[in-house]
């Protein structure tokens, strides 16, 4: 059986938990997946199904520093004629900056670092989730190691996009998690049009038996519910200017946001402001394990993404696909790959980005009809059986490391 590494940049992570479940997904299909990520998580910031991964990760910081110097030692005085080139290659790409070839030269330290763990397991091929440090990581290590490499596209490379293009070639193949990223990848290498025969669409996908179709709600006031950091990517401050909306209006409801991150002092100036703290409340960090509880309250789960001003965006934020499992209808935008996912009117509702009136009109569809939640909520259980479930998301990555690993 073939012998894969995995790697990310934070592995496990709360709010990643596409890759570990992918991970999780490829062994139960007999494939042997060593762990790697740059960072290591704190436990207490886990949910319990990632804990015994994280202990068997293998991780680059914090650093053992006599490790380090005696790997570098050790590759530059067996492996010179893959050492030298490798380091000289990527820090000479063009079109790079001072600072972005300083990243370059730490990630290949940090690959360096890695190589003899790698080495050691006869890995036979790297892959790397999330197209920038861990991907220059990956790429590294092929290099150095004869083995072969692949990564998965997820948002970042909206607003980072370090040796993309040296990736994309030498990769065995290219991961993407929606048509959106894909073509927005190819439109970096526009001269060399052969390379999208190495693109894939890999829908990330949930637990189906994890997240079952929730009871009916029996509460008598309406439950908005969301959850996801709360980085300028959410649009959150849209969220409590949509509930200041429907409060004016004379709407009975309750929203309950779960998370945490940058923007929470602004979300809570905003609460304080618009005097909503009987309407909107912010639960903080919510696990994994409680997720469906909590879940099994919301009436809608509304995530009204945008584009930061930086260019930041999501990509298909895997809480669409927990919420639309349960069969609970869905609110979010017309941004990214969201789309994709999303049928408007179908399996929920898409309104434009940064537009509090148009989200609070939305919600207050639902809020007048709640008839309408239980055939969204049930399409949306169809849609995610059918694309965004990790069985299939198993399933390709295995055919993918089977087709192309040697």
């Amino acid at each position: 059986m073939k012998k894969i590494a995995y790697i990310s940049q934070l592995l496990p992570n709360l709010t990643e938990t596409f890759v570990y479940r992918e991970i999780f997904a490829l062994r139960q299909r007999g494939f042997k997946v060593m762990p790697l990520s740059i960072h290591a998580p704190s436990i207490k910031q886990l949910s319990s199904e990632a804990h015994d991964l994280a202990r068997e990760t293998s991780y680059v910081f914090p650093l053992d520093k006599r490790r380090f110097l005696t790997a570098h030692a050790y590759y530059l005085q067996t492996r010179p004629h893959k050492y030298l080139p490798t380091l000289a290659y990527i820090l000479s790409r063009p079109n790079e900056t001072a600072q972005t070839r300083k990243r370059t030269l730490f990630h290949f330290g940090e690959a360096i670092y890695l190589a003899s763990q790698v080495q050691r397991a006869e890995v036979q091929h790297v892959h790397a989730h999330f197209s920038v440090n861990a991907a220059t990581i990956a790429f590294v290590l092929a290099r150095l190691l004869d083995i072969s490499f692949s990564f998965t596209i997820h948002n970042n490379i909206f607003t980072d996009q370090l040796i993309i293009r040296e990736k994309i070639r030498e990769a065995k193949f290219v991961a993407v998690i929606s048509e959106y990223s894909r073509d927005f990848a190819l439109n970096l290498v526009p001269t060399e049009p052969q390379l999208k025969d190495k693109f894939y669409i890999v829908h990330c996908g949930v637990s189906l038996e994890q997240f079952q179709p929730r009871p009916t709600p029996t509460h008598k006031t309406p439950i908005i519910f969301s959850v996801a950091q709360f980085a300028e990517r959410k649009g959150y401050p849209y969220l409590i200017e949509a509930c200041r909306l429907l409060h004016e209006r004379g709407y009975d409801f309750e929203c309950l946001i779960g998370g945490d991150g940058e923007q929470r002092p602004l979300l809570e100036k905003m609460i304080a402001e618009y005097q909503l703290q009987a309407k909107v409340k912010l639960l903080g960090l919510i696990y994994q394990e409680k997720l469906p509880d909590v879940l099994n309250q919301a009436d809608m789960f509304v995530l009204p993404c945008i584009t930061a001003k930086n260019g930041d965006k999501d990509g298909v934020p895997v809480v669409l696909m927990e919420s639309m499992a349960r069969e609970i209808p869905v609110i979010s935008t017309y941004v990214s790959g969201i789309p994709e996912l999303i049928d408007h009117e179908q399996n929920g509702l898409l309104v434009p980005e940064k537009d509090a009136a148009a989200l609070a009109n939305a919600i207050q569809q639902l809020l007048d009809k709640p008839e309408l939640g239980r055939p969204w909520g049930q399409h949306g259980r169809q849609k995610i059986e059918r694309e965004f479930n990790i069985i299939h998301s198993g399933a390709k990555m295995a055919e993918l490391f089977e087709r192309y690993v040697r």
